[in-house]
């Protein structure tokens, strides 16, 4: 029998860096949809991301749950935010609006989370970003699929619970994308974060 494996960082402070975007307003109403079912049926054995959390993660510039050998990851930030900045926004300045269809849903050890299809826009913009800069070692890899996390497990639970449940929700949505942000989280997962920039696509 396998279990779900509990996240012990939910609600925590970690400082981050990292660039992701919204979904709309209509998208987000279906999101929190299923979120509100995982709540019913999980209740306290996962956490459910509130909807000023969600997000379509891009990539990090410093990793929130990642260790920088001690060292202050505000400072780090300030070492890299020119040539990263710079680096991103020419690479974002000739990136039309991108459209993602979001229908997947799935289970990982540790988290539900949905999946998303592009034109393989996200993975061009990422590997020219790591092309363009040097990442700060530790620092987390950009993923190479396009996802959203709607809840985490909290509580060992049956893992086939979790697939079962999966496998009787439908998901289709279309989310535009016209522009990414870089944030400042304080407080997982994305529970507490400043916008310092937004940057739109041609």
């Amino acid at each position: 029998m396998e279990l779900t494996q509990p996240v012990e960082w939910v609600n925590k402070s970690f400082i981050g860096y990292a660039m992701n975007t919204e979904f709309t307003d209509d998208n987000a109403r279906v999101l929190m949809g299923i979120i509100d079912k995982i709540k019913a049926t999980f209740t306290d054995a996962a956490f459910c991301l509130p909807r000023s959390a969600l997000h379509i993660t891009l990539l990090d510039w410093i990793t929130p749950l990642v260790d920088y050998d001690g060292q202050d990851k505000d400072a780090l930030f300030a070492e890299v935010r020119s040539s990263y900045d710079k680096a991103i926004s020419d690479i974002l300045a000739s990136t039309h609006p991108i459209k993602v269809c979001f229908d997947e849903i799935k289970v990982s050890p540790s988290t539900i989370y949905i999946v998303g299809h592009d034109n393989g826009e996200f993975q061009k913009i990422r590997n020219q970003f790591v092309n363009r800069v040097k990442l700060l070692p530790n620092t987390k890899l950009p993923p190479t699929i396009i996802h959203s996390s709607l809840a985490r497990f909290t509580k060992p639970i049956e893992l086939s619970s979790a697939n079962a449940f999966v496998a009787n929700q439908q998901l289709d949505i279309v989310q535009k994308i016209t522009n990414f942000r870089l944030i400042h989280t304080t407080r997982e997962p994305n529970l507490e974060f400043e916008t310092l920039k937004r940057y739109e696509l041609q």
